[in-house]
């Protein structure tokens, strides 16, 4: 993974709301990440196409996928 994604995906995932309280029922809150290599635009959650360019969106691998947390 280029240093650029990587860095895009350390910046989105940190949008979280600092006053969100965890949840109590042991779900992480799993969120897929998809992004176009095309145009570059990141989606949260599941998508089959850029919505913006049309082009074939990748996974984009989050903290947990990377070890992170």
């Amino acid at each position: 993974m280029s240093p650029t994604l990587q860095d895009r995906v350390r910046s989105l995932l940190s949008r979280g709301d600092p006053e969100e309280t965890p949840r109590s029922d042991g779900d992480h809150g799993e969120t897929t990440l998809s992004t176009c290599p095309d145009c570059g635009t990141t989606y949260i959650g599941e998508v089959e196409s850029c919505s913006n360019c049309g082009g074939a969106v990748e996974e984009t691998p989050t903290e947990r996928d990377l070890g992170l947390l």
